[in-house]
């Protein structure tokens, strides 16, 4: 029975941390790119000698959108290798939107942080011969678009988030209630992920809603599910997982950028949801955010996996370089 209150208990809190404000996020980030107001390749196009600067600024923008826009954008040859490797460096992932809502002030301290990072290694790139290295054998690739949900599956996901939300407000001593409507909202977000692609919508709004509930969804299920598993993997071993992460900033920073190797953003998002809850310390954060790729890797590891394998194992050794240092300064 603790267990299972453990549970309930860990769903309400996650829901109220992080489902709202990261929805909210995300929905604007994708309203803004819909709209036509962040457009990468028209930036991109008169820019060359600036390119690896603006490759780290547009990846640092929450989201796997700056990155893979890049990635595409060096299949077609319209930006430098340089830039690639910036980009890859300094983005985030969809880990950046839970970091956002719950750690403003550290998240815009490590975007500048990993932004200037991937600008200085992607000129350090872009001028020597591993450019010659990276180049593409096949000369063009496409990265796949994810599914966008039907509009009544955006809607009735967001009105069960509407309900979760009002529960845990309203009764905040029921949470047997309102995380039983949280693990639903989870189990609902599953099931939704799973559905045929829609067809896509005409006007931005309808573009930023399907698409953001989408990723929301996508990362709620992530930050549930590691909130819950570590809560109860911390409670059966008696204290044992929060105080061997607790206990050494080493092991932390080697396991947070061993984590950043794993393709895709679900590994890097319980990371992140670790040091969220003061579990990991910002050198760890920092070292798997520069070890990590995001969604941009899946296009390379498809069309190129040499330059793929490259950017993994260069991003792992900086990622575990820069968190040593900085866990060494601090």
């Amino acid at each position: 029975m603790h267990l299972l209150q453990l549970t309930l208990l860990t769903s309400k809190d996650a829901l109220i941390s992080v489902a709202l404000p990261v929805t909210v996020l995300l929905f604007s980030v994708a309203y803004v790119e819909a709209a036509g107001y962040l457009n990468f390749e028209r930036l991109f196009a008169k820019t060359r000698g600036l390119q690896p600067a603006l490759g780290a600024l547009a990846s640092a923008v929450p989201g796997c959108a700056g990155s893979i826009t890049l990635t595409r954008l060096y299949g077609l040859g319209a930006v430098t290798a340089g830039t690639l490797y910036a980009a890859h460096v300094a983005t985030l992932g969809d880990a950046a939107f839970v970091l956002w809502s719950a750690k403003p002030l550290d998240t815009l301290g490590l975007t500048l942080i990993v932004a200037a990072i991937g600008a200085v290694f992607g000129y350090l790139v872009q001028s020597s011969a591993a450019a010659k290295f990276l180049r593409l054998d096949d000369a063009s690739f496409s990265c796949p678009v994810p599914n966008r949900l039907p509009m009544w599956a955006a809607l009735l996901w967001l009105s069960l988030l509407v309900l979760a939300l009002a529960a845990a407000v309203l009764l905040p001593h029921m949470f047997v209630v309102s995380g039983s409507i949280g693990l639903v909202f989870v189990a609902l977000g599953m099931v939704m992920l799973r559905l045929p692609p829609a067809p896509l919508p005409a006007s931005p709004l309808g573009k930023a809603l399907q698409s953001s509930v989408r990723d929301a969804a996508e990362i709620i299920i992530w930050v549930v599910a590691a909130d819950v598993l570590f809560q109860l993997g911390n409670a059966l071993s008696g204290g044992i997982l929060v105080q061997m992460l607790q206990g050494n900033v080493l092991i932390d920073v080697l396991l947070a950028a061993a984590v950043g190797l794993i393709p895709g953003c679900g590994p890097q998002i319980v990371v992140a949801t670790l040091f969220v809850s003061g579990d990991l310390p910002f050198a760890a954060l920092l070292a798997n955010t520069l070890s990590q790729h995001g969604d941009a890797i899946f296009p390379l590891l498809k069309a190129q996996r040499r330059l793929a394998t490259y950017l993994t194992l260069v991003g792992g050794v900086v990622g575990l370089v820069v968190g040593l240092l900085w866990a060494g300064i601090t």
